[in-house]
């Protein structure tokens, strides 16, 4: 899982209270030792598998993380820290070091070792075969005779009696009129256009920076839907925002969603009736597109906040927003009483698994995912702007 998503899984799976006092025994052990890979042995009880870039950052840079202010290090130490299981009071500091395996150079060889010398076997001459004459000759024969015959039937037996040629009198060519088949059979059928939309079908797919897939730069949500900019064989280069592109596995992904969509009035019904919209204060539509500062002055500062490289998320009580380039394009429930069976109650199912389903309208995308380990599931509200 991606670090954006298992710091947002982290976040909404634990207390206000639990949070602070992780970030808290960060900073404290920050301030002691200095150093991601102790303070990730202290809390976690193991090092790190992947070095990180910056291993040694200031309490300063911690708390400016925590503002807002990227910080590529912190993020991936943060990311992998709450991916783990945190110790409930911070674990004793392993410096052994590892042992280094005994080579044996060329210099430490016995000089009177025999050396292995190499044999090339050379294989037998195979014996030439003889062609077969005799079956040769038959073949020949049997053509001629085959010939002689063919010219004997057409010259003496099929017309005996004819010389010359009979006088006729030539007839007019009566010309058909083109009929509906010879139409329908110059008619070529129209090839169906291709689609440059894909929708991811797989939990947490990963989005690449470069066309090696080596470099995590997000990770879709099922159901997600992404413009294609270029495609081959086994990826695809999508859009993730004006700005923005990346690279995602075709085996993560579909074209075809299984209906067509639904009227934007029946989904935007379906989720007042059946989630909790009392933070709502004009319409759900209203509040599709507006900036972080109208949010704050509808609801007050956050109760918390988080970014990654595509998008920045602010959190109130059980919902939150996700905003792009400082715009709302999303709105999710993380404690919704909703099923894929539930959700099926407002359209068929248009792409589904055993944990998450997808319906669409003209305008919007509603995608359900189950949280493991609970009756509950996060619903998300998502602008369809394809």
């Amino acid at each position: 899982m991606h670090r954006s998503l298992q710091a947002l899984q982290y976040y909404t799976s634990h207390s206000e209270d639990d949070i602070i006092r992780l970030h808290e025994r960060i900073r404290s052990s920050l301030a002691s030792t200095e150093s991601l890979t102790d303070t990730m042995i202290r809390l976690t009880g193991d090092a790190p598998l992947i070095p990180f870039k910056q291993d040694t950052v200031t309490v300063d840079e911690w708390q400016n993380f925590l503002a807002g202010k990227h910080h590529e290090s912190l993020a991936d130490f943060y990311g992998m820290l709450v991916a783990r299981s945190i110790l409930t009071e911070d674990g004793p500091l392993e410096h052994d070091e590892p042992e280094t395996p005994a080579t044996l150079s060329r210099s430490q060889r016995d000089d009177n070792s025999p050396r292995r010398q190499k044999t090339k076997q050379i294989a037998p001459p195979r014996p030439k075969r003889k062609l077969p004459w005799g079956w040769i000759a038959l073949l020949i024969l049997c053509f001629l005779l085959g010939a002689a015959g063919t010219y004997v039937y057409s010259n003496y037996l099929a017309s005996p009696t004819s010389s010359a040629p009979d006088a006729t009198v030539e007839q007019p060519v009566a010309v058909e009129e083109s009929t509906t088949d010879d139409k329908k059979a110059d008619e070529k059928p129209e090839d169906k256009p291709e689609a440059n939309i894909l929708y991811v079908n797989t939990r947490n797919s990963n989005i690449y920076r470069d066309e090696a897939l080596t470099d995590v730069l997000y990770e879709a949500d099922f159901g997600d839907g992404y413009r294609i900019l270029e495609a081959s064989d086994s990826i695809s280069k999508v859009e993730l925002t004006n700005e923005l592109t990346g690279y995602i596995k075709n085996a993560d992904t579909t074209k075809e969603l299984s209906d067509d969509a639904i009227a934007d009035e029946t989904l935007l019904t379906w989720v007042n009736d059946n989630l909790d919209t009392s933070f709502v204060t004009e319409t759900l539509i209203d509040l599709i597109g507006k900036s972080s500062a109208e949010l704050n002055s509808l609801y007050a500062a956050p109760d918390r906040t988080f970014s990654d490289d595509v998008n920045d998320y602010l959190f109130y009580g059980n919902h939150f927003f996700t905003l792009q380039n400082d715009r709302v394009i999303a709105i999710d429930w993380s404690e919704a009483d909703v099923t894929n069976d539930k959700l099926a109650t407002l359209a068929p199912l248009q792409l589904e698994s055993d944990t998450s389903a997808v319906v669409t309208s003209n305008s919007y995308r509603l995608q359900r995912f189950a949280k493991d380990g609970t009756d509950f599931s996060r619903v998300r509200l998502a602008e369809q702007n394809l």
